[in-house]
């Protein structure tokens, strides 16, 4: 393991959602994902006493010196960001990757964004135990991407014609994706004649989401993201809370509406038609928590 001479660095990286494909993604189906404009942002100093920390975190930092191949001299971890934790937005992939970042910075090291991806996708498992690699290629790359896990994995940027504005509203129930995934998971191999025909159709939806965004049908993929939450919630990860956020956005006017992430809690996103504050703006008066983001084809 080399040994260099560190110094302080700070990086960031953003949040996710995942226009469709959740879930499906881990079963050979291919999923849309899109970096957030809100992150995670870390601070490292070397060879400082670590404050206290989640232990997984503490572990994330060692994994990331040790896969980058720089000595554990002990490094002070500050973490800001405005990136709501346990919402499904990619939060651990984030924080991977703004780690890796900040120690490869410390340590002058220049390392492809391909090496920061599979990197923070090994990171990802003290998190989630067996994640899809969908939200460390977001929080690496950013943009608006097409995803397939593989073997081997591989994403492609998507064309985006104009910004694309959707509303995320947070639900009051923070979720665990290690949870949910694993559950549907053993669902599905239990039944495989059930599952397959319902994870093949989220497939195609998303097939037909790729094809709606880069011909700017706005209004056919916001059909695409509601049918998509349905099939999701068939599939049993959704919520009585999550699909009262989605009938809360449709009645307040959005085109679409669908749970992002791995669901059992989380966030929901909103396509909204125009516009998005009076969307944004109903949706809060009803007492629900929501922000605003644009996506692009262009990294964040």
């Amino acid at each position: 393991m080399a040994t260099r001479v560190l110094r302080a660095a700070t990086a960031q990286a953003s949040g996710k959602v995942i226009l469709l494909g959740e879930h499906v993604v881990v079963h050979g189906q291919p999923a849309i994902v899109a970096g957030l404009g809100r992150g995670v942002r870390v601070e490292i100093e070397p060879g400082s006493a670590a404050a206290p920390h989640d232990p997984r975190v503490d572990a994330a930092l060692r994994l990331a010196a040790n896969l980058l191949g720089i000595a554990d001299e002990g490094f002070a971890l500050r973490i800001r960001g405005d990136l709501p934790i346990g919402m499904g937005l990619g939060g651990s992939a984030a924080l991977a990757v703004a780690i890796l970042r900040a120690l490869a910075k410390a340590a002058d090291l220049a390392v492809d964004p391909t090496v920061i991806a599979a990197h923070a996708h090994e990171i990802e498992r003290l998190f989630h135990g067996t994640p899809s690699g969908v939200d460390s290629t977001a929080a690496a790359y950013g943009g608006l991407l097409w995803f397939e896990a593989g073997p081997p994995p591989r994403h492609e940027r998507l064309r985006l014609p104009r910004d694309l504005p959707l509303v995320v509203v947070l639900s009051r129930t923070v979720h665990s994706t290690a949870v949910t995934v694993g559950s549907l998971r053993a669902r599905a191999a239990a039944a495989p004649e059930v599952y397959r025909p319902v994870f093949a159709a989220v497939g195609e939806l998303v097939r037909a989401a790729r094809h709606a965004i880069e011909a700017d049908e706005r209004s056919r993929l916001g059909e695409l993201m509601t049918m998509n939450h349905g099939l999701l919630r068939a599939c049993g990860v959704s919520t009585p809370e999550l699909d009262d956020i989605v009938d809360a956005a449709l009645a307040a006017g959005a085109s679409g509406a669908k749970l992002t992430g791995a669901g059992g809690g989380g966030a929901v996103i909103a396509l909204p038609v125009g516009d998005p504050q009076p969307l944004s703006a109903a949706l809060a008066a009803a007492g629900h928590d929501c922000f605003t983001t644009h996506l692009s084809a262009s990294p964040g």
